[in-house]
């Protein structure tokens, strides 16, 4: 990877950066761009705070991922059980676990990566988790969420859901008979050269200024830094199958670059192929006015937080904490943009202005690189 440049190339670039830090929507924020699998930009700008002594963001910096989780791990870690035979996208939880409920038996594979499951989005199970020992937690939520009401039918509509991702990393516990976080560096890290990403990492030791906090938390009342900032992940002890990530842009950026390598072909992966990665790369189509792939998000016709220059055949993800990465397939561009837009509160405000930003970060980017 190229060595970092700390400017970016064009002023109305450093104009939106420098609007973003003084309107107060992230303190500091990394980003990379690559054409090809060239990485032509590679910065570091602001500090993980407001304070004028915060640390620096830089080429190490960690920030939470959030839902970048879902496609990173969780995804990527199914794809790789269906491509060894233990999975099919068509198998359904009622053949696959054994505390399932009728209503919930024939939720398939397939419709919890396209988040046609009929689950909820979400539900604060955490408010009952932390009253029960750490132990008892795993088995507790596992019940408490096959007991929820349905929604919807499966495969009748989209919607977005934190659950069936939870659900999902259930499956790839069950079977590799390893923790989730265990079973990405056994499924992924590892095969994939990756490096930087890791769960939990002010447990692990890691420097706390070298993390980007997320939250003054309501609920914990304490600033979340180097913990996770989703309450539900942070009451399973900081791992599941819908958010727990830490990385830096360079980790993202080189995991999502192995894999286009294996989509064009010019890279071989054990247990990981081309056939595979273009099947979940391409919009699902069991709700026909979705855009969800498999595990992956793909550009929304008119107001995509990809700006209007990405085509068709691109694939992405959003994190609640200022996270994202888009990558186009067919002109081989990817941007990962990290931030953590949440510090020191996550409200409503600023998650609209960050869709703004986003949308005009990626349009003035794709000009920039032609």
């Amino acid at each position: 990877m190229s060595s970092r440049n700390h400017s970016l190339p064009c002023q109305d670039l450093n104009r939106l950066f420098e609007r973003a830090f003084m309107t107060g929507l992230f303190p500091g924020a990394e980003l990379t761009v690559s054409v090809g699998g060239k990485v032509l930009i590679d910065a570091a700008m602001g500090g993980v705070t407001y304070v004028p002594w915060s640390p620096r963001v830089h080429s190490g910096t960690l920030y939470d991922l959030a839902s970048l989780t879902k496609p990173l791990v969780t995804t990527l870690s199914i794809m790789v059980l269906v491509e060894r035979g233990d999975l099919c996208l068509d198998n359904t939880l009622g053949e696959l676990l054994p505390y399932v409920p009728l209503d919930k038996s024939q939720i398939s594979i397939r419709h919890l990566l396209s988040h046609t499951s009929g689950l909820p989005a979400y539900l604060p199970f955490y408010r009952e988790l932390v009253r029960m020992p750490m132990g008892s937690r795993s088995s507790k939520i596992k019940k408490m969420l096959m007991s929820t009401p349905m929604e919807s039918s499966c495969g009748s509509r989209t919607r977005y859901s934190d659950l069936g991702f939870m659900v999902l990393g259930w499956l790839v516990e069950d079977l590799t008979g390893r923790g989730l976080a265990d079973a990405a560096r056994e499924l992924l890290f590892g095969p994939l050269g990756a490096k930087g990403l890791c769960f939990s990492p002010a447990g692990d030791g890691v420097d706390i200024s070298s993390i980007a906090p997320t939250e003054l938390c309501p609920f914990r009342k304490r600033i979340i830094w180097g913990e996770v900032h989703d309450l539900n992940a942070w009451a399973l002890g900081g791992v599941a199958g819908h958010a727990g990530l830490f990385g830096t842009a360079r980790s993202v950026t080189g995991l999502l670059l192995r894999l286009l390598d294996v989509y064009r072909g010019s890279d071989r992966i054990p247990d990981l192929s081309r056939e595979l990665l273009q099947e979940f790369w391409r919009v699902c189509g069991i709700d026909p006015e979705s855009t969800w792939a498999l595990g992956f998000d793909t550009p929304s016709p008119v107001g995509s937080t990809a700006g209007s220059h990405f085509s068709p055949r691109s694939i992405g993800h959003l994190g609640f904490t200022g996270t994202s990465f888009w990558m186009d397939l067919e002109r081989e561009v990817l941007i990962v943009f990290l931030a953590n837009r949440t510090f020191p509160r996550a409200d409503r405000e600023k998650q609209a202005k960050m869709r703004s930003f986003r949308m005009e970060l990626h349009d003035l980017l794709v000009r920039e690189i032609g």
